[in-house]
């Protein structure tokens, strides 16, 4: 028995087939959207604009743009720059029922890389109840404090687009930050369900 017959059909008749004929979809997100997210918000110009504020009126204004920010992803991701791996995840949550983690995942991988290209960041931990996510450089953060921003307003940032995409997956979730730069190394955000 060679390999690949095992089951009695080749191994290219017993795969799912993830293209459609006629409609293309890339593995991986489209610069496009990297590009139209950059393009539309400007972290620098937005700190800068921040100078001079108390802790709780930027962390105010930035909880506003973490919403517009994932608002724009998320249709964005759903429309213009679907690709293979948000449809597989859509259809897999249809057909099992389990939204979280990779829904909210999905959007806030996306965010991150609109956004905040060159930020260095991890999933830790992504489980049907936790999903850990680690920013251990970030654009944003550097920015307010280039700009004098005193405390981590940025937070609010964060926790806003998750709220936002949580919303649209309706996953009820609870977001702590156990860690956060610079004085952790990182911003740790531990989301659960």
């Amino acid at each position: 028995m060679t390999m690949g017959w095992k089951y009695g059909k080749p191994i290219k008749e017993r795969l799912l087939i993830l293209e459609e004929p006629g409609k293309f979809l890339p593995f991986d997100a489209d610069r496009g959207l990297v590009e139209e997210v950059s393009a539309k918000f400007d972290i620098k110009g937005l700190a800068e604009s921040l100078k001079g504020k108390d802790e709780k009126e930027a962390r105010k204004a930035l909880e506003e743009l973490g919403k517009e920010v994932m608002k724009l992803t998320m249709e964005l991701a759903d429309t213009k720059y679907l690709d293979r791996t948000g449809e597989m995840v859509e259809r897999v949550a249809k057909q099992t029922g389990i939204s979280f983690p990779h829904r909210l995942e999905s959007y806030v991988e996306l965010s991150l890389l609109g956004l905040r290209p060159t930020d260095r960041w991890n999933i830790a931990k992504a489980t049907t109840k936790e999903l850990v996510l680690q920013v251990s450089a970030c654009s944003m953060q550097k920015a307010l404090g280039e700009a004098g921003v005193e405390g981590l307003p940025c937070k609010g940032f964060c926790f806003a687009s998750f709220e936002t995409a949580a919303e649209k997956t309706g996953d009820g979730i609870k977001i702590e930050m156990p860690k956060a730069l610079p004085q952790d190394g990182v911003c740790e955000f531990h989301i659960s369900v």
